[in-house]
């Protein structure tokens, strides 16, 4: 039987900014009789308590590590629309084949990425740019000992991890109100992502999620944050967001994503997202949760020591 947590309070000391999380913590009591199998079953790790202290705006509570672990569906690695029509490949199969030259914008047809070269002709020059930029970035850190996340990098955690990306702008967009909730129109989902190692280039494995907002496009503008002209930044966005969606089912509406590597905005990251088609099932689903920082936080946490309990079995 595991711990049983109680009296669950908040206070702050005076000269201590952040606040005391105090709890209480009832020692189940010891039974001869009790069934082994009721302390290291296969379910028993969802039962372990977790206090979380942190409050994000909700204050401190508790829950368990089964509870965190299924919060947030799994979902398979992201496979991209067609950047043309909008058609949406199986999220189990292969994908659709990508540009050759930026590696980024993927394509249902020969046709499509013909069609679309006109809008994606200014995307994928500035992307061979950053790449070159990337690297220049990437050598100095390494020289200097510093860990680096490449936008390659932080792009292939996006990729793999999209069950957590599809939580965190349900919440931070608020597409739980539905799809005519249209923050997404004007604002951006911010991912500020930490990770990487000292004098060796990261992987999306060494990366982790720390926080995530909003912010407006107007402010991305102002803040320059590509180092390019406002008026570029505000077209560079447009691409992202707009795409004519011809194709039965397609994707029509995109968000648009700035993941920040270990809080250094020189260097942020930029994604186009599609949301589901209106009248799709997913839309149902989202529901909202005050507490989705601590529950994408401590998702990996858990699940590892699922794994663990699986492998003692």
């Amino acid at each position: 039987m595991h711990p049983k947590i109680t009296n669950v309070q908040t206070k702050y000391v005076p000269g201590i900014e952040n606040p005391m999380t105090s709890y209480t913590i009832q020692m189940p009591a010891q039974n001869a009789n009790a069934n082994a199998e009721n302390n290291t079953g296969p379910e028993s790790w969802k039962d372990i308590p977790f206090v979380n202290t942190a409050g994000d705006g909700y204050g401190p509570h508790t829950t368990t590590f089964g509870q965190i672990a299924e919060k947030i569906p799994s979902k398979p690695a992201l496979k991209k629309a067609c950047d043309n029509c909008g058609k949406r490949p199986d999220q189990n199969g292969e994908g659709y084949k990508c540009c050759a030259t930026c590696k980024i914008a993927r394509y249902c047809s020969k046709e499509c990425q013909t069609a679309h070269w006109k809008l994606h002709k200014v995307f994928c020059k500035r992307q061979l740019q950053e790449l070159e930029m990337e690297r220049d970035s990437e050598a100095t850190a390494l020289r200097d000992n510093k860990p680096y996340l490449s936008n390659t990098a932080m792009r292939q955690w996006y990729y793999e991890n999209v069950d957590i990306v599809d939580y965190v702008i349900a919440q931070t967009l608020e597409l739980y109100k539905g799809p005519s909730h249209d923050l997404w129109r004007t604002h951006a989902a911010v991912f500020r992502l930490r990770g990487g190692k000292q004098a060796a280039p990261a992987t999306a494995a060494d990366i982790s999620f720390s926080d995530a907002e909003v912010t407006s496009f107007d402010r991305v503008a102002g803040a320059n944050w590509l180092n390019i002209p406002t008026e570029s930044m505000i077209n560079f966005t447009d691409i992202l967001r707009h795409r004519p969606a011809s194709a039965p089912g397609a994707a029509s509406k995109r968000v648009v994503l700035i993941f920040v590597p270990n809080d250094d905005t020189r260097w942020v990251g930029f994604e186009a997202h599609d949301l589901p088609p209106d009248g799709d099932e997913e839309w149902g689903k989202m529901e909202k949760d005050d507490m989705w920082r601590m529950h994408v936080r401590m998702r990996k946490v858990v699940q590892g020591v699922a794994a663990k309990k699986k492998n003692a079995e």
